[in-house]
């Protein structure tokens, strides 16, 4: 019986050494080593057509694996590092949602402006990026200057599978976004030298109010979830993280698209109606430890180049 009862002990003592470095190993050196990162794979996406941007923007060497992928129809762009991928996907693998029936169905809005955003909203069905863990959309401007940001990434993804940043202009006013969204660029049948159909910012704004938007909806979940951000409610959308394998964020990429399809392309609009409708509340920067209270150039994570460099 003893001879039994040791050999249990033994077994009891080994088990639980196991289970103490599994659990040393998961929290205290989750990043001890290159290539010992649980797996975690993420991917910098960006996309440049036409001459919008003359270069993918350099980025520092992240402490973890990452991939730094440029989608773009220009075979001699300046890569300083990015991956690029002239494979038109949203052709070949065009969005379900686009049906060509809409205003800026890939079929009735050419422009190259048009065609970045369904790399921005759709990119899920692009097939080499469904096994990454995360997306990260970068516009073609923003260069990557801290070392740690797929770290961070990884580490707050989770809590609520979308992080982004506060727009420092608008105080969490959807209709302060659209008055300064009434520019040329949406406007005009005509810009940046290519053709496109007038994006009516102001019939999307009043689609939403009548569809009960209101924006007192973000104060009551900064309040409901300590977010303490005064700007809470829009959104720059130059830089979104992205869970990529879960079911209510591809709802929420797919709710926000469709506001372009049918809308406008400035999705900085159809953003917060997507927050609305989905429930899905961006993590949203600055915090305690990421500071950058002017997102339109700088941050603790990137810099923003001017237009066409």
């Amino acid at each position: 019986m003893k001879k039994y009862t040791g050999l249990i002990w033994r077994a009891i003592i080994f088990i639980a050494i196991i289970i103490f470095i599994y659990y040393i190993h998961l929290y205290v050196f989750p990043f001890s080593k290159e290539g010992l990162q649980d797996n975690f794979k993420i991917c910098y996406i960006t996309a440049i057509y036409g001459s919008y941007e003359s270069s993918c923007k350099p980025y520092v060497k992240q402490t973890i694996q990452s991939d730094f992928l440029c989608f773009t129809d220009n075979v001699n762009i300046d890569k300083n590092g990015w991956e690029i991928d002239t494979t038109p996907y949203h052709l070949i693998n065009k969005s379900p949602l686009d049906d060509d029936s809409h205003l800026n169905s890939m079929s009735n809005n050419k422009h190259t402006f048009n065609i970045a955003k369904y790399y921005k909203q759709q990119f899920q069905n692009i097939p080499r990026l469904k096994d990454y863990d995360v997306i990260v959309w970068m516009d073609g401007t923003l260069e990557i200057t801290n070392e740690k940001t797929s770290e961070f990434i990884k580490n707050k993804i989770n809590q609520n599978k979308i992080i982004g940043w506060m727009h420092e202009h608008r105080s969490g006013i959807l209709k302060n976004e659209v008055d300064a969204s009434n520019i040329d660029r949406y406007t005009s049948t005509f810009w940046n030298n290519q053709e496109q159909p007038y994006q009516d910012i102001f019939k999307q704004y009043d689609h939403y109010i009548n569809d009960g938007y209101n924006d007192d909806f973000f104060a009551d979940v900064a309040v409901s979830n300590d977010f303490n951000k005064e700007n809470l409610g829009v959104w720059i959308t130059c830089f979104v993280a992205f869970l990529n394998k879960d079911s209510s964020v591809t709802d929420f990429l797919n709710l926000w698209y469709l506001q372009t399809l049918k809308y406008t392309t400035q999705d900085q609009i159809g953003f917060p109606y997507a927050c609305y409708k989905t429930g899905l509340i961006p993590y949203t920067l600055p915090d305690e430890t990421i500071k950058g209270s002017s997102p339109h150039s700088s941050t603790d994570i990137y810099i923003k180049h001017n237009h066409g460099k």
